[in-house]
Order: structure tokens, then C-alpha cells, then sequence
């Protein structure tokens, strides 16, 4: 099944606008050292309390100001992944099944990215140094975010080769 004029140009658009935020994104926060990703996968008190310690005061500064914008850039990538997996022209009749799961994988991290957001905002803002159960939850939300972010990239990578492969055979 091919796209139309009208689905092509809200995937490349949909695609363009997340490529545009993540990018802003990373920009945003590139001069974390450690990066940002061993604190979203920090379940231990104190190994995320040192991270934040490593960051320094801009460091710290620059993560709680990126949330303002994180905050906006889930609704972008939940958005993006709906659009792809249910316009892409990626997915046959008969695999709408795999194209409806597909299309709710990254609505769903963005549902864990938000919780996320919350707990570290609230570990934020409360006293440094304090043990607690929120650091494993919140990084609990972020594997979990990033698993449902791999496997949408995974399946729309294994059907944008699949399709890619039926166009090489049908122009032999």
C-alpha cells in the first residue's frame, strides 16, 4: 500500500519536527559529563547524587531548566511515532494488528518520560543527599521509556527495510 501526497508530507513533516527538537535537546544538555542517560539509568541514592554532584551548579542548572522544554518534546515524539507508524504506508492490511501496537508504543514512553520528569523535578527539590525510593522509580520510568522508544525503532526499522526490499525486487 503506497502514501498519498497528504501522508507523505505528515510523516517527513512529523519526522523533520522531532529530528529538529531532539536535536535541540541534546543541545540543550551536551555538556553533561557524565551524560544524562547514566542519570535516567541510576537506580542507586547515591551514585545519582554524585552525578548531580559531578554536574556542578551550571550543570544542575542547565538539567532543571531543560524540563520547560522536555516537558513539550513528548507530546512531539508520541505525536511523530502515532504519525509514522499509521501513515508510513509501512504496514499491510493484514499486519494492522502490529501497525495499532506500533503506533501506541511511543505515546506510551512519553507517558513514562512524563512520570519520569515528575519524580526527578520532585528529587530536585528536596534535600541533596536524601535516600530514596524515587531515584529507582524514576529511573524505572526511564528504562521503561526507552524500551518502548527501541522497540518502535526496531519495528519501523525492520518494515522500512522489509518495504525497501519489496520496491528492489519490484523494480528487477
Amino acid at each position: 500500500m503506497g502514501m498519498n501526497v497528504s501522508s507523505r508530507l505528515q510523516v517527513v513533516l512529523a519526522v523533520f519536527v522531532f529530528a529538529l527538537s531532539q536535536g535541540y535537546l541534546v543541545q540543550l544538555l551536551q555538556q553533561l559529563r557524565p551524560s544524562i542517560l547514566f542519570l535516567q539509568f541510576t537506580f542507586e541514592p547515591a551514585r545519582y547524587w554524585a552525578i548531580l554532584e559531578a554536574w556542578g551548579s551550571d550543570g544542575e542548572r542547565a538539567y532543571r531548566e531543560h524540563f520547560a522544554y522536555d516537558f513539550f518534546h513528548l507530546f512531539i515524539y508520541a505525536a511523530c511515532g502515532r504519525i509514522v507508524a499509521t501513515r508510513g504506508a509501512l504496514f499491510a492490511p493484514e499486519a494492522c494488528r502490529l501497525a495499532s501496537i506500533t503506533a501506541w508504543l511511543l505515546p506510551l514512553a512519553a507517558v513514562f518520560d512524563f512520570a519520569e520528569n515528575l519524580l526527578q523535578l520532585h528529587l530536585l527539590a528536596g534535600p541533596v543527599g536524601a535516600s530514596s525510593l524515587v531515584i529507582p522509580l524514576s529511573a524505572l520510568c526511564s528504562a521503561l521509556k526507552w524500551g518502548l522508544a527501541a522497540g518502535f525503532a526496531g519495528v519501523i526499522g525492520w518494515r522500512v527495510a522489509r518495504k525497501w526490499t519489496q520496491i528492489g525486487r519490484l523494480s528487477r
